[in-house]
């Protein structure tokens, strides 16, 4: 008789922790859980003309030092001619730029570090005083007149057929490794020589403008 209590005792303890824990799972079911939204990640465009250009290209919605980066990763083309721009800070997240234009900005720096598919980029009369190209190597025309820079390397562009670079502060010049180059301009410039390749010195392209004291050799002092 002992026996069949003491079996009794226990399955009624069973039952018992079978419903409270049954109870408890209700309870749980029973409480909303509030799902998290995450921000969406942001690129910073401290420049308001810059901004503003964004805005006006349905790029951006508002005028808070920031565009959503989802928004830009993608374009291809940015005009931005005569905006009033003096900083691109932001431009390094346009990763897909194929064709950019900037004349006649101030723009007085630009890292482009990040813009390695860019085949056209045009950025006449601003206060630019150096740009690096080398991570380019599709990069087919460029067009920088009308500004301070000094020297620019163009050697590991081998497609760049469009070079311009008038009225700068240019003092030396290296193009012998851009075989595929149709067009240069680079007069009114403190450079007296600039090197080339020998089938470029032996057939030089006709669109090929320099000043009237500057030649054309196989070595430059």
């Amino acid at each position: 008789m002992k026996f069949l209590k003491l079996v009794f005792s226990v399955i009624c303890l069973s039952l018992v922790g079978l419903f409270s824990t049954s109870c408890g799972s209700d309870d749980d079911e029973a409480t909303e859980i509030t799902p998290i939204v995450q921000e969406p990640q942001r690129t910073l465009i401290p420049d308001a003309a810059f901004e503003t250009a964004l805005i006006t290209l349905n790029l951006d919605n508002e005028l808070d030092g920031s565009v959503v980066t989802e928004n830009i990763k993608d374009v291809m083309d940015l005009v931005l001619n005569e905006k009033g721009i003096s900083d691109l800070t932001g431009i390094e997240d346009f990763t897909n730029l194929y064709n950019l234009w900037l004349n006649d900005n101030t723009i007085a720096e630009i890292d482009l570090s990040q813009n390695n598919r860019v085949k056209f980029i045009f950025i006449e009369n601003n206060n630019l005083s150096e740009i690096q190209v080398n991570n380019m190597p599709n990069l087919e025309k460029l067009e920088l007149s009308g500004n301070t820079i000094s020297a620019i390397d163009v050697s590991n562009n081998q497609q760049l057929q469009f070079l311009v670079l008038d009225d700068n502060t240019i003092t030396a010049l290296d193009v012998s490794n851009n075989p595929e180059l149709f067009t240069l301009e680079v007069r009114n410039n403190p450079l007296d020589c600039i090197k080339v390749s020998e089938s470029q010195l032996s057939n030089t392209p006709a669109n090929w403008v320099i000043d009237e004291n500057d030649t054309l050799s196989l070595e430059c002092n």
